[in-house]
């Protein structure tokens, strides 16, 4: 190669453009697509949020006791909050807690689930829920998770996230409104606990 020849190809511009959008597009298409990711993430957050806020709110309006169906047609506020998002692609549970006089003991009363979705894990912790309770008074705790996947993990895997799905959960505890207990039955008052 000849110097004259050598050195016009040190001043040569032609191929820039290409070499800098070999390197920067990757960067981009990952920076968009992460983009696109953390906004889902965080509107998904406030469904699975404002899912279980409303219906732990729902459930905390009733009398002195609720009925399976009751909670049942609350769900559906769930449906409506959580449209486009299909509703078998989440689960909403609902807890009943009581605490003894002595302050000092937490036991589930009842629970009931919409049985769609992932699982949510392990029942809430009571150990939590003492803190939040008085004497004889109970505790309604909602409950909802979804499963999350990004559209990074679809080209990159494992790579980055170390997981191709997240679960997504949030719960909610309300006091009864209306009294100091609250119980759910499955068909009629005083018949079978939700269990």
């Amino acid at each position: 190669m000849s110097r004259k020849l050598f050195s016009e190809f040190l001043k040569a511009e032609s191929g820039i453009a290409a070499i800098e959008m070999a390197f920067i597009l990757p960067a981009m298409l990952l920076l968009y697509c992460g983009l696109i990711d953390v906004t889902g993430l965080v509107s998904l957050n406030r469904k699975i949020t404002a899912s279980a806020s409303i219906t732990a709110d729902l459930v905390g309006q009733q009398r002195t006791s609720v009925l399976k169906p009751v909670i049942v047609d609350d769900y559906n506020a769930t449906e409506m909050i959580m449209s486009p998002t299909s509703i078998t692609n989440v689960r909403v549970e609902v807890f009943g807690y009581r605490v003894n006089a002595a302050l000092t003991t937490v036991t589930k009363i009842w629970h009931t689930s919409n049985n769609q979705g992932p699982s949510c894990g392990v029942d809430p912790d009571m150990g939590t829920m003492l803190p939040l309770m008085t004497a004889g008074n109970d505790l309604v705790v909602a409950r909802s998770c979804i499963t999350y996947t990004p559209y990074v993990t679809s080209f990159l895997g494992t790579t980055i996230l170390g997981s191709t799905s997240f679960l997504v959960k949030q719960t909610i505890s309300v006091r009864p409104r209306s009294s100091l207990q609250l119980t759910c039955y499955d068909t009629t008052v005083g018949g079978t606990v939700c269990a």
